[in-house]
């Protein structure tokens, strides 16, 4: 991704108090002064071998499936339910969510492998679920890093470089100019500045 951005250090000053100001009033409940901050409603897994596999399903956690996922129904047999995620490109996804097996635990089954197979996902690639305010479920996929020239990775990383980045950003700041941030997201922390 390329971005043009415009710096406007005033605005930024403006965003950071109305950014703190909201914090602070959403930490506060009941008027009792006692500060209850959100907690987001989510779960990130990497994933293994098994999980990307064609064979078996997506196993959860127990935690994040109580506390991500609608409940199931434990009075039933075989506890399922349909799950529908929608990805950042706004494609929805449907998993059929199961408690079975000995060990008893959870798995996305039916849809999974698809998903799988649709986002090439491979052992140590990521899969973070997310339940919005609105109840919504979405889903998101993080790439694990496939380092193809490792010596172009440590330059980009290296500490001149992150200090020439900063440098342009803050002349940028300075000069209330336009500057390019040029972003790859299979990199971790890959930034440069144009």
């Amino acid at each position: 991704a390329r971005l043009a951005l415009l710096a406007d250090a005033e605005m930024f000053r403006q965003n950071v108090r109305e950014s703190a100001s909201e914090e602070g009033e959403d930490e506060m409940a009941g008027g009792d002064g006692e500060k209850k901050p959100r907690m987001p409603h989510m779960f990130c897994k990497t994933l293994t071998a098994s999980d990307t596999s064609t064979h078996g399903g997506f196993s959860v956690p127990r935690r994040a499936a109580e506390d991500c996922f609608a409940p199931l129904d434990y009075k039933q047999v075989r506890p399922s339910q349909e799950l529908v995620a929608k990805d950042l490109h706004g494609t929805q996804w449907r998993f059929r969510h199961i408690y079975r097996g000995q060990p008893r635990r959870h798995l996305l089954t039916t849809g999974w492998s698809s998903f799988v197979n649709k986002k090439k996902l491979v052992s140590g690639d990521a899969v973070l679920f997310l339940r919005g305010d609105d109840g919504e479920l979405r889903l998101g996929v993080r790439r694990a890093v496939q380092l193809r020239n490792e010596a172009l990775f440590r330059a980009v990383n290296s500490n001149e470089s992150k200090l020439h980045t900063l440098s342009a950003v803050a002349s940028s700041l300075e000069n209330r100019s336009i500057f390019h941030v040029c972003f790859d997201p299979r990199f971790v922390c890959q930034c440069t500045l144009s």
